[in-house]
Order: structure tokens, then C-alpha cells, then sequence
């Protein structure tokens, strides 16, 4: 993915830092915190916190609750997720067939297997 085409398409003005992060979000395979974003970047947290709100608001950048954390990730397509109460793994799971169009994410809380032992 040409990460400078990508912002441009989406009419965000490429930098530095946009550029890392959407390179950390295309290669994670699961949301990621904001607290892992802070550490990757070394960026300070006014910096991420605009960033992150600038993707969301462009519609490229999707924004779950897990564990009193926001997550994040690329709006590639709808995502539904089971999240462990006690373990707090995130596990991408398959996206229930809704009839409402504008879901982006689903998060559904329980306890896993290994957990449950």
C-alpha cells in the first residue's frame, strides 16, 4: 500500500507521523491501543489523540471499547470481535449477517476457552 496515496484519496495531507501510523495499523493483525501507538511512535499524546480523530472522522480509521481502552483500526471492512473478561484477549471472530448498514465493529464479551479451564 502506497501510504501517501492512501491519505491523499481520503483528502488528509500526508506527514511523518500519518504515515507511520497508518503503516502500524495496515501491518497489525488486531486493533491496536492507544497507549501502543504512544509507544511506537515515541509521538506525544496530543499528537496521537488529533491524528486518531482525523482518521476517524476521514472514515478510514475505526474506534472500539475493550476494556475501558479504545482500539483502533483500519475500516477496511465491518469487524466483529470476542473479547475475554478475565484474560482480556481480542480475537477477530465472524461478523453476524445485521441488516443495518452502518456498522463498523461489534465487540462480544465472555470468557474463553483457555479461561473457562
Amino acid at each position: 500500500m502506497d501510504v501517501k496515496k492512501f491519505l491523499l484519496n481520503h483528502d488528509i495531507k500526508p506527514t511523518a507521523f500519518r504515515n507511520s501510523l497508518v503503516k502500524i495499523l495496515k501491518t497489525a493483525n488486531k486493533p491496536v491501543s492507544y497507549d501502543e501507538i504512544v509507544n511506537l511512535t515515541n509521538a506525544n499524546k496530543t499528537t496521537v489523540y488529533r491524528n486518531l480523530d482525523l482518521l476517524e472522522e476521514k472514515g478510514i480509521l475505526i474506534s472500539s471499547m475493550a476494556n475501558n481502552k479504545n482500539f483502533y483500526e483500519l475500516a477496511d471492512h465491518a469487524k466483529a470481535y470476542f473479547v475475554c473478561e478475565k484474560c482480556h484477549k481480542m480475537e477477530e471472530i465472524s461478523m453476524p449477517n445485521l441488516e443495518l448498514k452502518n456498522i463498523k465493529s461489534v465487540v462480544v464479551k465472555g470468557t474463553c476457552d483457555e479461561c473457562s479451564k
